[in-house]
This record gives C-alpha cells, sequence and structure tokens, in this order.
C-alpha cells in the first residue's frame, strides 16, 4: 500500500512539474478579461497621496465602501505597458472576487472607499501606494487597476 501511494504521488508530482502542456499547468489564464476601461470623459481626481482616479459610474444606494468593509468586486490590474497582472476574471471566474478592505495595498484602498455598488473608477496607482517596501516584482511599478464594485457585504 506504501508504495502505492509513493508511486501516485510521485507520479502527480511528474505530471504537476511538466511545462503548459500539462493539464495541471499553474499559468494564470487572462484570455477573458474585458477590455482597459476606456476614461474618455470620465471625472479626473488626483488625491494627495498620488492616487489618480477617473470616476466612470457613482453606482447607486446607500451604502458606500468603507475601511472596515468586505467587498464583491470586478477588477483587472495592469502594468502601464497594459500588460495583465492580476483580473478578477483570471481563469475564466464569472463571479467577483471577495475582498477585505484593510488588505489591499494602500492605493486600491484609497480608491475604492466612498465607492457605491455598481461603481466603476480607473485607478493609477504609484509606486508608493502599491507594492513598494515589498518584495512582490511590481514594487517599482506604476499601476492600473480597473474596478467595479458589486456588492458591499459590511
Amino acid at each position: 500500500m506504501k508504495l502505492r501511494n509513493f508511486l501516485f504521488l510521485s507520479a502527480l508530482v511528474f505530471t504537476l512539474s511538466c511545462g503548459n502542456d500539462s493539464p495541471f499547468s499553474f499559468e494564470d489564464d487572462y484570455s477573458n478579461v474585458p477590455e482597459p476601461f476606456s476614461t474618455t470623459g470620465a471625472q479626473k481626481v488626483v488625491t494627495e497621496s498620488g492616487l489618480t482616479m477617473y470616476i466612470l459610474e457613482e453606482g447607486s444606494g446607500d451604502l458606500t465602501v468603507s475601511i472596515r468593509d468586505v467587498v464583491r468586486v470586478f477588477y483587472t490590474g495592469r502594468k502601464t505597458n497594459t500588460e495583465i497582472f492580476d483580473s478578477s476574471y483570471k481563469n475564466d471566474q464569472t463571479e467577483p472576487s471577495r475582498l477585505t478592505v484593510t488588505n489591499l495595498i494602500p492605493g486600491f484602498t484609497e480608491g475604492i472607499i466612498g465607492m457605491k455598488e455598481g461603481g466603476k473608477r480607473v485607478l493609477i496607482i504609484p509606486p508608493n501606494l502599491g507594492y513598494e517596501g515589498t518584495s512582490n516584482a511590481l514594487r517599482e511599478d506604476t499601476l492600473v487597476f480597473d474596478v467595479q464594485i458589486d456588492t458591499i457585504i459590511f
């Protein structure tokens, strides 16, 4: 029995270590990510911290995102060269991501505070409000996020 388990685990490790041809490939698929939001005609806001926001849609309802909230959000993060590095749509996802506002990079947190359900913004986040000071590969990059709030949970 132990030999069978060992052989199964060995085969699994071998399969997982194969290249992109493996059915167990862990490379993210961004093929269904929507095109970047257009900022044409949008209200532009530059905050004191250096965050630039384009407000595309205000959204509706009485609730607004606050620092203590958990939200369900559709988003796509790109470098300024338009290369996608993360998205709620990756790997054919159709449901919004559930995010805790206090666990986000500072620019993303600042950019979604005050948004209402259905609200859409483009956030341009300079390195000092992104991953600067971390070991993340994006620590020196200006980041561009398309964000749409689906639901404010609490």
